[in-house]
C-alpha cells in the first residue's frame, strides 16, 4: 500500500468525523438541496461501481473508495444554525459576529429562507422548515438582535 492510499483514509476518517461532530452540533437544520444529494449519491454509486469493476490492486481499490466515500459524505453534510456559527458546507463554518445581517423570509404558507449577508453581497441561502419568528428568537440570542431582520 502505498502512502498516498494512507493518506487517502487518513483524509476519509478526518471528513467523517467532522461531519458527525457538526451533525450534533446542529440547532435549525436547513432543508437538504435535493438536486445536489441526488447528484452525489448517483455519482457515489457510479464510482462504487466503477471501481468495483476497475480495479485490481489495493491503493485503486482505496482510491475508488475514497472518492465514492467522499461523494457520500457531500450527500449528507448537514447545513444548519448551530450555538456559535452557520454551517453550509464543509469548508465554510462561519461565526455569526462575520454576518452585517441575516434575512429571514416566510416561505410559503411553512419554512423560513434564510440569506446570510457580508456586507452587501449574500454569502448563505438556506431554507428552514420552522417558522421566521422562532429561528429569529434562536439568532437574536446568538448575534446583534439589530443584524436579524424579518421581511414581510
Amino acid at each position: 500500500m502505498q502512502w498516498t492510499s494512507i493518506l487517502y483514509i487518513v483524509v476519509f476518517i478526518v471528513a467523517a468525523v467532522a461531519v458527525g461532530l457538526f451533525r450534533r452540533q446542529v440547532v435549525y437544520a436547513a432543508r437538504a438541496r435535493r438536486g445536489w444529494r441526488i447528484f452525489y449519491l448517483v455519482a457515489a454509486g457510479l464510482i462504487l461501481a466503477m471501481t468495483l469493476v476497475i480495479s485490481k490492486t489495493v491503493d485503486e481499490y482505496v482510491s475508488g473508495f475514497f472518492i465514492c466515500g467522499m461523494f457520500l459524505i457531500f450527500a449528507f453534510w448537514q447545513r444548519g444554525l448551530t450555538t456559535s456559527a452557520v454551517i453550509n458546507g464543509l469548508g465554510s463554518v462561519r461565526a455569526y459576529r462575520t454576518f452585517s445581517a441575516i434575512r429571514l423570509q416566510a416561505d410559503g404558507t411553512s419554512g423560513t429562507r434564510m440569506q446570510a449577508m457580508v456586507g452587501s453581497v449574500t454569502v448563505v441561502k438556506m431554507r428552514f422548515k420552522d417558522d421566521p419568528k422562532f429561528v429569529a428568537k434562536f439568532l437574536k440570542r446568538r448575534m446583534d438582535p439589530q443584524r436579524v431582520i424579518i421581511v414581510q
